[in-house]
């Protein structure tokens, strides 16, 4: 059988993503900012606790800590988290980058600039695909992601964002908008700026995080343009990585055991809350969701966008 020009489009945009990510990864294990001997650092299991200054922002990577914390998990494995809440992806990222936090989660394309910009960051795991989506009100004329080309589109995680960046291409494959950046007039701003900018009609629409996706949807006043994973999976087949866990080198250096410590802590809360029902209702009282349908709503969002592998 042939390959339509679209077919093959598509495959070289995936062997172009795919390389990427293997040479950011490559370049992450192989490149640091000096040499670290492999006897004075052990990768093994922790012999006694240590601290992990650990980076979050509201969303999926929010949960998890949350359920790190409940169960002991990161204890299990020696680590005490010092958690500091960021209010966007970008200030995290920036966090990241600065050596404010030891280990944080961050988006792909945000890790991938910063490292370019000699900033020495790696990704050393990876834990979702998007849960997030576009929505605009339901009065709005705005009736598919199409019409958003030069009308104002709120951005939770701003245009550096690994959120935008896939958003992007959804807009692009699927919806015709060649450049998400110049086509549509794009406000940045954390999910309550923006959802309070749609409310008043100063933008038509918005990109709103986990947590925020989940109100909206619960809400009932807004109409959902993109959910984006759903539109990425239905024209590349596959679900894209989203959150990944990130570092810097000088700390991946000297701390080879407690990355991969935080790693098998990470694996033990993704399984936990897959099988655990209870954690959704646990969630939803922490980040002060009451509307007794939120913690079926947060795990038909979130518990299938997480990568297990």
């Amino acid at each position: 059988m042939r390959c339509s020009q679209s077919d093959r489009t598509a495959r070289r945009r995936w062997q172009v993503a795919l390389l990427g990510i293997a040479s950011l990864v490559l370049a992450a294990c192989g490149s640091g900012g000096g040499e670290a001997s492999g006897a004075a650092v052990s990768c093994g299991p922790l012999a006694e606790p240590q601290s992990v200054r650990l980076g979050v922002n509201p969303g999926a990577q929010d949960l998890v800590t949350f359920v790190m914390q409940e169960q002991g998990f990161a204890e299990r494995h020696n680590l005490r988290l010092e958690v500091s809440s960021f209010q966007n992806p970008a200030a995290l990222h920036a966090a990241i980058g600065q050596k404010a936090v030891d280990v944080g989660f961050g988006g792909l394309t945000a890790m991938a600039t910063a490292r370019q910009q000699g900033r020495g960051t790696m990704i050393f795991d990876v834990l979702t695909s998007p849960s997030n989506i576009v929505v605009t009100r339901n009065d709005s004329d705005v009736r598919t992601f199409s019409d958003l080309r030069g009308r104002k589109l709120g951005a939770f995680g701003g245009r550096s964002s690994a959120t935008f960046a896939i958003t992007a291409v959804v807009a692009r494959e699927k919806y015709g908008i060649e450049s998400l950046e110049r086509d549509v007039d794009v406000v940045e701003g954390p999910d309550a700026a923006v959802l309070g900018l749609l409310d008043e009609g100063n933008i038509d629409a918005a990109l709103i995080g986990t947590t925020a996706t989940v109100q909206a949807l619960l809400s009932g006043r807004y109409r959902v343009l993109s959910d984006i994973s759903e539109d990425y999976q239905s024209q590349f087949g596959k679900l894209p990585g989203h959150v990944l866990v990130a570092t810097t080198d000088d700390y991946a250096q000297t701390h080879c055991g407690v990355l991969n410590a935080f790693s098998a802590t990470l694996d033990d809360t993704v399984a936990f809350i897959q099988q655990d029902q209870g954690v959704w209702a646990d969630y939803a009282r922490q980040i002060e969701l009451t509307d007794p349908r939120a913690p079926q709503l947060l795990q038909e969002r979130v518990a299938a966008r997480y990568i297990p592998e």
